[in-house]
């Protein structure tokens, strides 16, 4: 979208629309602050916005799912007025010799990057479902993929007008796998899950609530296997294992956990440091090992990825940008 009269006020781009992104957004323009937000989508609320699923530990919201939180941020960033390019990405940053920052933004409708001169940029653009990489390199994972019969996260499994089928086999051994399990188990569906590891890594808790569904037969764990190869079984999935057997499931749902989106062209020029995993390290401002560039959100919390932190990280980062700025 085009940009509205310029204000007196720093531009402060942020990259991301998630509730993190959203969250640092209404504190800086509290502030006084230029927060613009840019969103690849088309619309705001980044992973939230896909998740079906009840959240009920973000305070004084319970009951909504996910998504209908994601919604409530997002109307209240167009209440404020914070500005929103949707369909945008960034295409470079780079520093220029006054500390400051440029941060060429492209879009999707093919309009020429347009260059943000900016003291800071915020990087909230979170985390994906992971296995994106197995679904490739498992034999016809991608085709059946494709035709709506495997599943990369737990977001199908929760919708309300997921067709479960009578059996869902689930890929995974973690706190999604347990717990989407279950909740197909009290939908009336079959769940079976197929885990590497032979002893599960989800929750205790999780594991002890999927025992009364494996008591009445509604849930199988199958430890110590994995996938090597799908074939399409009539309307369904035949899941070759590596031990030589097979079943038969109306659905595949993979939950690999999740992986940051710190593999985009645009950051390799700041090389900002990682832990291990990939994760943006920031320090106790959400400032990140380049001066000015912060990460808020899932994007730079491995260890409790979530809404309430995500907001609270949006904030923590916000309060440091205006305090700098404001000190000039």
């Amino acid at each position: 979208m085009a940009r509205p009269t310029m204000s007196k006020a720093p531009d402060v781009p942020i990259i991301g629309g998630g509730p993190a992104g959203m969250s640092c957004a209404l504190w800086l323009a509290n502030y006084g602050l230029n927060p613009i937000i840019v969103e690849r989508a088309p619309a705001l609320g980044g992973m939230a916005a896909a998740s079906p699923y009840p959240d009920d530990w973000l305070l004084g919201r319970p009951g909504e799912t996910a998504r209908q939180n994601a919604e409530a941020f997002a109307l209240h960033i167009r209440e404020v007025g914070v500005e929103c390019w949707v369909g945008a990405h960034p295409q470079r940053v780079h520093r220029q010799a006054d500390g400051r920052f440029v941060i060429d933004v492209a879009y999707a409708d093919g309009r020429p990057p347009q260059p943000v001169p900016c003291p800071a940029v915020v990087v909230a653009t979170g985390t994906q479902f992971g296995g994106a990489d197995w679904l490739d390199a498992t034999a016809n994972a991608r085709a059946l993929a494709e035709r709506g019969r495997v599943h990369l996260g737990p977001g199908w499994a929760g919708e309300p007008t997921a067709e479960v089928g009578s059996h869902v086999a689930v890929i995974g051994g973690g706190d999604n796998a347990f717990d989407v399990a279950r909740m197909l188990g009290e939908r009336g569906a079959k769940a079976t899950i197929i885990m590497r590891s032979k002893s599960p890594r989800a929750q205790p808790l999780l594991v002890e609530r999927l025992g009364q569904h494996q008591e009445r037969g509604t849930a199988t764990v199958m430890a110590g296997r994995t996938v090597v190869a799908l074939e399409a079984a009539g309307s369904g999935v035949r899941l070759g294992l590596s031990d030589g057997s097979a079943i038969e499931a109306d659905h595949v749902v993979v939950l690999f956990g999740y992986r940051p989106n710190t593999d985009q062209p645009w950051l390799s020029e700041l090389t900002l440091a990682k832990d291990p995993n990939g994760y943006l390290s920031v320090d106790g401002n959400m400032e990140t090992s380049c001066r000015g560039i912060f990460a808020v959100g899932d994007i730079a919390n491995p260890v409790h990825p979530c809404i309430a932190t995500a907001v609270a990280g949006g904030t923590m980062a916000a309060r440091e940008i205006q305090r700098r700025l404001a000190s000039r």
